[in-house]
């Protein structure tokens, strides 16, 4: 499924690039039009392609795109998926992930069952990133939430979290709606704290 990232440090896509603030899954913006130009243009020269050069590949192929005029243009291959786009996407899947991942390597036909579900994923960074940032800021409030967030850079010493990383976690929530899981997101963050937390504040705005 189609997901977006968020690169700029700042709202309204102001400021630095970044690894990535925040994904949400589906990505709205995605749609049948352009998806059909994606499979017609890119996805299948693309298997073609590897078919022709003998290349057999197992693996997870992740298109980066941009669509500009409802036209789908490839900016890049990545042999994995992204992040933050990945802990958006795989709360969507229905499909046991091992069992994908053991089929593909043993040439096995795969199946992907998703979830008809909404996900927002916001990133918590440490302030000053994606320049100069301190570490061993002390976290609160991330053990009531063990399958809401994934964490990106932190230490757990002696039962207790500390930050380590500029992206220190990823608050993941799922929804029937959009609008939902970003509330439910934000919520999330509201709980979580430690000195010099930094997130963007429209994660999922279209």
């Amino acid at each position: 499924i189609s997901a977006k990232d968020h690169k700029k440090i700042f709202d309204n896509d102001k400021g630095a690039n970044t690894g990535g603030m925040g994904a949400i899954a589906p990505n709205p913006l995605y749609t049948k039009n352009i998806e059909q130009d994606f499979n017609e243009n890119i996805l299948e020269p693309t298997l073609k392609g590897l078919l022709a050069e003998g290349l057999t590949f197992a693996g997870i192929i992740f298109f980066g795109l941009m669509v500009v005029n409802n036209e789908c243009y490839l900016l890049e291959y990545n042999l994995r998926m992204g992040d933050p786009e990945t802990q958006a996407i795989l709360p969507l899947l229905n499909s046991n992930f091992i069992d994908i991942v053991s089929n593909a390597i043993a040439e096995k036909n795969i199946f992907l069952d998703w979830k008809n579900e909404h996900s927002c994923c916001v990133v918590l960074a440490s302030n000053g990133y994606p320049n100069k940032y301190e570490v061993n800021k002390k976290i609160d409030g991330i053990e009531s939430y063990d399958e809401q967030v994934v964490i990106a850079g932190a230490n757990k010493i002696n039962n207790k979290y500390y930050t380590s990383g500029g992206r220190v976690l990823n608050i993941i929530a799922t929804a029937t709606t959009l609008e939902i899981a970003k509330t439910k997101a934000y919520q999330t963050i509201d709980n979580i704290n430690f000195e010099g937390k930094y997130w963007r504040t429209d994660i999922g705005k279209i």
